[in-house]
């Protein structure tokens, strides 16, 4: 029987939880999945908890584990990416690199050749939750 990760939000899960689980989905595998391609090195008790937040600074020996089955299983088309250097950062080990902290990402897509300060786009998201949220009342 497989063991699956509960469903919980991408808030709930953290940044590590989400990354984790969302390369897990994107590479078609189960929790055994990866605990088997990993010859057991990584549980699928232990990948479930780092997915679901309740680990989140697990050693860099783990992390590199995962990458190596992500990397070999992710299909060229899958829409995220495996990098040991982001899982580092997200699990707090190294600090982002210092050209993704200077050129700041805009989190509004469809916004990006706007180049939005961070309170624009925060007020944006505001109003768009006030459109949802009037939506959701009619």
């Amino acid at each position: 029987m497989a063991v699956q990760s509960p469903m919980l939000s991408p808030a709930d899960r953290g940044p590590l939880g989400q990354y984790l689980w969302t390369l897990r989905k994107a590479a078609d595998m189960t929790l055994r999945d990866v605990e088997d391609a990993s010859d057991r090195k990584v549980s699928n008790a232990y990948l479930s908890q780092m997915e679901t937040g309740k680990i989140t600074n697990p050693s860099p020996a783990i992390l590199h584990e995962i990458s190596t089955v992500f990397e070999a299983r992710l299909p060229k088309n899958a829409g995220v990416k495996c990098s040991y250097e982001r899982m580092m950062e997200l699990a707090g080990h190294i600090r982002p690199s210092t050209a993704a902290t200077t050129k700041r990402s805009s989190r509004l897509a469809t916004f990006e050749s706007e180049q939005l300060t961070p309170e624009e786009e925060d007020e944006l998201l505001k109003y768009l939750a006030f459109i949802r949220m009037r939506k959701g009342k009619k």
